[in-house]
């Protein structure tokens, strides 16, 4: 889908495990509780991806008073600590899945710092997730780095995923997070061959982006409820902007998460 012209924004909430760790890659579980209740007594909807993207489709714009939800690699504490929050809100999100790494743990690369090896989903909880309304989204098949990656190697990540999980849970996988939020031309084509949408790590909220290079707010910086505020009022923006930069600098040094 080409750029729209609109001046509305989504935010676009990026999590990865929910635990007290404290790493990078961490957002306490009282404290995903505490922002989900805000976020429902201020009036936003929480929504996954491929709804607010359809949306989009249809109307040109984002959803307004809306956050799409989402949920990177598949941690099995989401199933704990974010699905009866979700529920209880009335709320939906999207997790992206890593499918060779199902019923496994985060072991495609030395876990950050402060967090230990975890369980990710098994199938079983990945098909409970969507009985319960949530979206699967593909996130390859071993977190690998797609920037290193073309022709048939690339392929079978993204393509592959995507036949994995779909023969997995038996249901449609029209989203994709690119792994560390790296990613390169040819992977970016990859995806649009594939998907309907994709997700980065780039820290703003989304606006008139390619549909398939989908800025997200890493929710290690939005921790406090006077920051999402910010956040989804908009008034966060001059913030995000300086974590970007620190962000570029780190990717650049081939530091990534996601």
């Amino acid at each position: 889908m080409s750029a729209i012209a609109t001046a509305a924004r989504l935010p676009i909430l990026m999590y990865h495990s929910l635990d007290t760790s404290g790493s990078v890659v961490s957002v306490a579980p009282d404290t995903f509780a505490a922002q989900m209740r805000w976020l429902a007594e201020a009036g936003i909807r929480g929504m996954t991806l491929r709804a607010a993207v359809e949306h989009r489709e249809r109307h040109g714009a984002w959803p307004p008073g809306a956050a799409a939800i989402t949920f990177d690699d598949g941690y099995a504490n989401v199933m704990a600590h974010a699905l009866p929050v979700l529920a209880r809100h009335g709320f939906t999100a999207t997790v992206f899945l890593v499918s060779h790494h199902l019923g496994g743990a985060n072991d495609w690369a030395p876990p950050p710092p402060r967090l230990p090896s975890a369980p990710i989903m098994s199938v079983a909880q990945a098909r409970e997730l969507i009985a319960a309304g949530m979206e699967v989204g593909a996130h390859t098949r071993t977190h690998a780095d797609l920037r290193r990656l073309a022709g048939d190697d690339l392929e079978a990540e993204v393509a592959g995923c995507k036949a994995d999980l779909e023969a997995a849970v038996g249901a449609h996988v029209d989203s994709f997070a690119y792994p560390f939020g790296f990613r390169s031309a040819v992977a970016v084509a990859a995806a649009r061959r594939t998907f309907r949408s994709a997700c980065t790590t780039v820290l703003r909220r989304a606006g008139n982006e390619p549909v398939h290079e989908l800025p997200r707010v890493d929710m290690y910086y939005v921790r406090t409820l006077v920051t999402l505020e910010g956040l989804v009022r908009g008034r966060l923006d001059g913030y995000l902007t300086a974590r970007r930069w620190a962000r570029a600098l780190r990717a650049a040094a081939g530091i990534g998460c996601g």
